[in-house]
């Protein structure tokens, strides 16, 4: 189904500072992420573990959990990859530690998108063979296709 105005999500209707709203964004996807796995029927717990290398833990059934990193977009693409940090807080001259994630980092990578709430399920291995970003519309076998976790499981 394509995007239409009528259908995307309302942001910071309060004008919250960018920064701050960014941080709070972020986290909102995260719980999407979580609150969707659970209505597709898997139990979902985050992890709160500040910048850890995955967001939550899901139980896909066949006594197996995997590790879930959960990445919000608004833009129409998204970035495989942690440890980047934004914002004038942040000093310039320290050197970057992003890294693009790997199956020791987390098992799939789930991707909200923040302007209807589309999940796109994709396996690390799969991950491991993409550049650092793709564009969602070439990411299209992998939204809404809960049966990835179910595979996944054994199952």
């Amino acid at each position: 189904m394509k995007n239409t105005q009528k259908n995307m999500w309302k942001k910071n209707l309060t004008n919250i500072n960018d920064g701050i709203f960014r941080s709070i964004n972020g986290n909102s996807d995260e719980m999407i992420g979580v609150g969707r796995c659970m209505k597709a029927g898997f139990p979902c717990s985050r992890a709160d573990v500040t910048n850890g290398r995955y967001d939550a833990i899901i139980d896909v059934g066949n006594n197996k959990l995997l590790r879930i990193q959960i990445k919000g977009t608004s833009g129409g693409s998204v970035n495989f990859t942690g440890g980047g940090r934004s914002g004038k807080q942040i000093s310039r001259d320290v050197a970057q530690r992003t890294y693009k994630y790997t199956r020791e980092d987390c098992d799939i990578i789930l991707v909200v998108d923040g302007r209807n709430g589309d999940c796109y399920i994709i396996p690390i291995d799969d991950i491991e063979k993409m550049g650092t970003s793709k564009s969602l519309s070439k990411l299209e076998k992998y939204r809404e296709n809960w049966d990835i976790l179910k595979k996944l499981s054994g199952v």
